[in-house]
């Protein structure tokens, strides 16, 4: 089976669970609705070895239930439409494809823990309730199948950082701020970017 039929299978299964909640412990401020769902995965070819990028979930600018379109591969392959976050996310992979052999710009791959969605300002508690009640059956899974040689985790949220880190077979995971932080320069962020990428990547090398 095809990785991207895998995931496709995995999301189906994933969404009509969480369509059947009984609670609303992980809806972003209880406006969310319940059926809501964003896909996502590769953004090129289908392969082992991309680098993975982990936000937190898709904004949902004009309502509450998202149309199912995976946003970040529409955004990212249309050069004249980048906004700040895939303008940031391109700069820090052209970089990785500079220091990681057979790496390029098309070996990207992307997810988002709450395939729900939510808000310009998220919702904390929501968003750690909806990666433990989800974690083993669905966003471990979801990781497993696209097998990235490098994870990017721009989900803000240490606690879900430092399990990932625990339970996931990748053993390169950088801790980054989330790319649409407006405070901070985007040269001010690459040069972060830069400076933990190869403070990561050199213990990564060093012990395997």
């Amino acid at each position: 089976m095809k990785k991207k039929e895998e995931l496709n299978n995995l999301f189906l299964k994933w969404k009509e669970e969480q369509r059947k909640e009984k609670d609303a412990i992980t809806i972003p401020f209880n406006k969310v609705d319940k059926a809501s769902f964003t896909y996502d995965g590769f953004v090129f070819e289908e392969k082992d070895n991309t680098v993975l990028y982990i936000l937190k979930e898709s904004n949902l600018i004009n309502g509450t239930k998202a149309n199912d379109e995976f946003w970040f591969k529409e955004i990212y392959k249309e050069q004249n439409n980048r906004n700040i976050i895939t303008r940031r996310i391109e700069k820090m992979q052209e970089y990785i494809c500079l220091n990681i052999p057979n790496i390029s710009n098309r070996d990207i791959s992307y997810m988002n823990i709450n395939k729900r969605g939510g808000f310009t300002k998220s919702d904390e508690d929501a968003m750690y309730n909806y990666y433990e009640r989800y974690k083993e059956k669905y966003i471990w899974e979801e990781i497993k199948i696209i097998n990235p040689i490098i994870i990017i985790y721009c989900a803000k949220d240490k606690k879900i950082y430092e399990d990932l880190v625990k339970n996931i077979n990748v053993k390169c995971i950088i801790n980054m701020d989330h790319p649409s932080n407006y405070y901070i320069s985007d040269k001010k962020y690459m040069e972060k970017f830069k400076e933990r990428f190869n403070k990561k990547y050199l213990e990564y090398k060093r012990n395997y």
